[in-house]
């Protein structure tokens, strides 16, 4: 491979600011995809700051987490009734620990958080999510409690 094919990661604090409001606490982004200019994916490196997490969400095509550092978790909500118009009743149905090396499937549509698990340690990870045949999969984000109701963040 050639030396000019190879790139370095930054801290890239516009998208930290355009992407805030749907983490609890402190993360730092890196736009993989950016600059690999990859087309068939979106890729981020995530470092969670102690104790932080994101905010419920759920992605149009399947998310593939690897875990490069610290200790984390992963919960699994379910929708119980409502929309997401009017707000969505919830429950937990899984929370799974994870630490370096570990590797997760979530398929589409599956509401799911996942973060640092403790105030001691940072947590990251590295998200895959797949394009559609329309270009660049959404995210819908939530406010929730996590136990009984969740609301669409606009």
């Amino acid at each position: 491979m050639k030396k000019d094919n190879i790139s370095i990661v930054r801290v890239d604090k516009n998208l930290i600011l355009q992407k805030k409001k749907y983490f609890v606490g402190s993360v730092i982004l890196h736009d993989i995809s950016r600059i690999i200019k990859s087309l068939e994916q979106k890729i981020y490196l995530v470092t969670f700051q102690k104790g932080a997490k994101t905010k419920l969400h759920y992605h149009e095509t399947g998310q593939t987490l690897i875990v490069t550092e610290g200790m984390g978790m992963l919960v699994i909500c379910k929708k119980i009734k409502g929309t997401v118009k009017t707000g969505l009743k919830i429950r937990q149905i899984s929370k799974t620990s994870l630490k370096k090396g570990d590797v997760v499937f979530i398929p589409k549509y599956t509401l799911h958080v996942h973060g640092s698990t403790t105030q001691k340690q940072k947590f990251s990870h590295i998200a895959i999510n797949l394009h559609t045949s329309a270009g660049e999969a959404k995210t819908i984000w939530f406010d929730s409690d996590l136990e009984t109701f969740a609301k669409k963040i606009s």
